[in-house]
């Protein structure tokens, strides 16, 4: 009996130590089942028109996660725009959240912007969410639109009629470009056209000149107009959109990811294929050339200038030098030179290619077309020479020689960056480079001095006599102590400076 209990309580003490092992494998293997694993769901979009688009999305963080980022994409653009969001929580559950300023100007209509929020592990390891995508719209009005061969209008104002008027300009537009520089469109092309001014101004941005009446922007394959219905025959409006059209086909010629044509030549082009080489251009160049104010076509390569009188010239330029170029190689020869860039090519390169000179040969000839002498450049120009002190000794540098020198009569070197110039245009009132020398040098013969004085105290040797040759003056009849040193003040405790903070990535 006794050895049956026995066998009994063996038993029920191996299944108490099984079941205690098995709680015990399970509490090892407890943290493996149960740490949360980092993610971060599809973002949400919340789109205020004119003012921001706000991004939200839940996450799960942990320990690991070292950066927490917002990734946008805007159509159109060569690059992401990356953003460092806050990490609120260090671990569990969070909401991430931006908001993208979208002001006129920023972002445009019809534009896509897609974004997704990403995770950065602390052994570098990625973790994205799904894409948010957002077509970026004018909501303030209820658009109609109507469909052509190429170009899709868009407007508010005005019946069926205005819009199949719109369609037609277009379309007739794009067909006799297209046809002329051999291209063939196939994505469609949006045209918005805006009854309202201050709209039209408010989606272009602050920046947009106020003669502008109408834009387009070929990296989203948009045109935007200022037209109202009642001037929708008016002969201005037969110009502007094929003027604008020409520059997406344009585009379409020579796009390419390494160099694109001149802006004198985009633009010449456009006003030449729209309204030919009027005589109010013809006026502007004639005047120009006469009066010595023709700017090279190097000056227009990017930029036009922003003053009204300049700002017309360039275009009239333009469209003389594209007409120039028709006239004297064939028009044949301007569209060889387009297609020419779709390589990639440099200026000189196309040129050369379709013309058989470089753009100083070309800008040469056409000089001499419209009686023009070569322009002379109006900087930059080197600055005059900064005020030569007094009692300056030796040769001052040469005129010119200075950054920014205009070449004026003055031959006095620059200053240093750390001088200043005072009324009397010499260094500053009453600056006398010789007095600041002897200045200094009495200072450091005064500072030896009293050193020698403290050390031959210390080592109990004899003062220099009375009689020796620049002696310092005699020392007080009660020299302080040793230990609370003249003229020194109190150590200032200096607090350690704030750590930099992390910006965000650029």
């Amino acid at each position: 009996m006794r050895a049956i209990l026995r066998r009994r309580a063996l038993r029920r003490g191996s299944f108490l130590a099984g079941i205690i092992a098995a709680v015990a494998a399970l509490a090892l293997l407890a943290p493996v089942v149960l740490a949360a694993t980092p993610n971060v769901g599809t973002p949400e979009a919340t789109v205020k028109f004119l003012t921001s688009i706000t991004f939200k999305s839940s996450a799960t963080l942990t320990t690991d996660v070292v950066r927490v980022e917002l990734v946008v994409d805007i159509e159109g653009s060569q690059r992401s725009e990356v953003t460092a969001i806050p990490m609120t929580v260090k671990s569990g559950p969070t909401t991430l959240s931006y908001v993208l300023d979208t002001p006129g100007g920023d972002i445009l209509p019809n534009t896509d912007v897609t974004a997704r929020f990403r995770l950065t592990l602390t052994d570098g390891t990625l973790i994205a969410s799904a894409l948010a995508v957002v077509h970026y719209e004018d909501t303030r009005y209820a658009w109609k639109v109507i469909s052509g061969e190429f170009v899709r209008v868009h407007y508010t104002d005005g019946g069926t009629s205005f819009g199949q008027r719109a369609v037609k300009v277009a379309d007739d537009a794009i067909r006799s470009v297209s046809t002329l520089l051999g291209v063939t469109e196939t994505d469609p092309i949006d045209f918005y056209v805006y009854a309202d001014r201050t709209a039209f101004y408010d989606v272009l941005g602050p920046g947009t000149r106020e003669n502008v009446g109408g834009s387009a922007f070929p990296n989203i394959r948009t045109l935007f107009a200022n037209i109202a219905p009642s001037a929708v025959n008016d002969p201005w409006v037969a110009i502007v959109i094929p003027h604008e059209l020409t520059h997406l086909v344009f585009d379409t010629a020579v796009r390419n990811a390494y160099h694109y044509p001149p802006r004198w030549l985009n633009e010449g082009i456009a006003v030449y294929l729209s309204e030919s080489y009027g005589l109010t251009d013809r006026n502007a160049v004639d005047d120009a050339a006469k009066s010595s104010m023709i700017m090279p076509l190097r000056a227009l390569t990017a930029q036009f200038p922003t003053t009204a009188d300049r700002f017309y010239l360039a275009y009239s330029e333009a469209v003389s030098s594209v007409s120039f170029l028709v006239e004297h190689y064939g028009r044949d020869k301007m569209v060889a030179l387009v297609k020419s860039y779709k390589a990639g090519v440099s200026d000189d390169a196309a040129f050369q290619a379709a013309l058989k000179t470089d753009v100083a040969g070309f800008e040469a000839a056409w000089l001499e077309s419209i009686g023009a002498a070569t322009p002379s450049p109006f900087g930059p120009r080197p600055a005059p020479a900064g005020p030569l002190p007094s009692g300056w000794a030796g040769a001052a540098p040469t005129a010119g020689t200075a950054p920014g020198d205009s070449g004026g009569p003055s031959a006095s070197p620059p200053q240093s960056s750390s001088s200043s110039s005072g009324p009397s245009g010499q260094g500053g009132a009453g600056f006398d480079l010789g007095w600041v020398i002897v200045g200094a040098a009495v200072v450091v013969i005064g500072v030896w001095l009293g050193r020698r004085r403290s050390l031959a105290k210390r080592l109990s040797l004899p003062q220099r006599p009375a009689s020796w040759v620049g002696v310092p003056p005699p020392p007080p009849a009660e020299a302080p102590s040793d230990d609370a040193p003249r003229g020194e003040a109190p150590p200032v405790e200096v607090p350690p400076s704030d750590p930099p903070t992390e910006g965000p990535p650029a």
